[in-house]
């Protein structure tokens, strides 16, 4: 299983949940890694890619072939494409392997130019899943038996998170976020890392930790199309536009 590895150009996206009831973002992931294939870049899907929580097998099946045929394209390329496992796709540990040149991993510590980035999904870090396991399934599951109602009860949890970790923990982190996110990007850091990457919480967003180090998350394809560039060390959250996939993206 390789963890650690060396990239110049890498694009990181995170928590997709193609199958999810409430996913619709198929058509512009298969354009995003196609456009990172066309430009050279190794491709990280930084955990949930895959709803394995909440979706059906016939949701799966619709969703995923094209998916991965638009993975295995950046391998073809001779570029890497690397897998980290996410809470929604927990079982994916069982597969820690390369498949079909899709490197799949618990996480990955990547040499970019001088800097040293972390990337994790980071569910391990948010207090609700690790202190109430089985309360937290259990509403996972319940989550999706009302995102099958209608999709629209995802948005006004988000905006609640936002507003009530917002108003509390102002100032300490990406909106939305509970401060143990980037209390464990700093402890990261700390051993050693530049810059730190979580998905999981689908709040896109960056935080300066300390005079040099930096936290970064894509957030959440469900809500936005944002996802983090990195060229020779560099770090940008950058923000996935189809309309413009031929030439640059925004």
């Amino acid at each position: 299983m390789i963890t650690n590895v060396i990239s110049e150009r890498l694009v990181v996206i995170s928590d997709l949940h193609l199958g999810n009831p409430f996913s619709t973002t198929r058509a512009h992931v298969t354009e995003f890694l196609h456009w990172a294939a066309r430009n050279d870049f190794d491709v990280c899907i930084n955990g949930d890619g895959l709803e394995m929580a909440q979706a059906s097998l016939k949701d799966l099946v619709r969703d995923v072939p094209e998916f991965f045929q638009a993975l295995t394209a950046v391998s073809k390329r001779g570029r890497k494409a690397f897998y980290v496992v996410g809470n929604h796709d927990m079982v994916l540990e069982n597969f820690l392997d390369n498949w079909g040149g899709v490197q799949v991993v618990p996480f990955l510590n990547v040499r970019s130019g001088t800097q040293r980035i972390r990337i994790e999904h980071g569910h391990l870090y948010d207090p609700f899943f690790v202190n109430r396991p089985e309360l937290y399934e259990f509403l996972t599951w319940l989550g999706g038996f009302f995102l099958k109602i209608h999709p629209s009860f995802y948005k006004l949890w988000i905006r609640f998170e936002e507003f009530k970790l917002g108003r509390r923990f102002k100032k300490t982190g990406i909106v939305g976020e509970p401060p143990q996110f980037k209390e464990a990007a700093l402890e990261l850091a700390r051993r050693g890392f530049d810059t730190v990457i979580f998905g999981h919480t689908h709040h896109f967003g960056e935080s300066q930790l300390g005079a040099h180090w930096r936290y970064l998350n894509p957030g959440s394809w469900l809500l936005t199309t944002h996802y983090v560039e990195i060229i020779e060390g560099r770090s940008q959250l950058k923000e996935w536009r189809a309309r413009i996939a031929g030439s640059e993206s925004l």
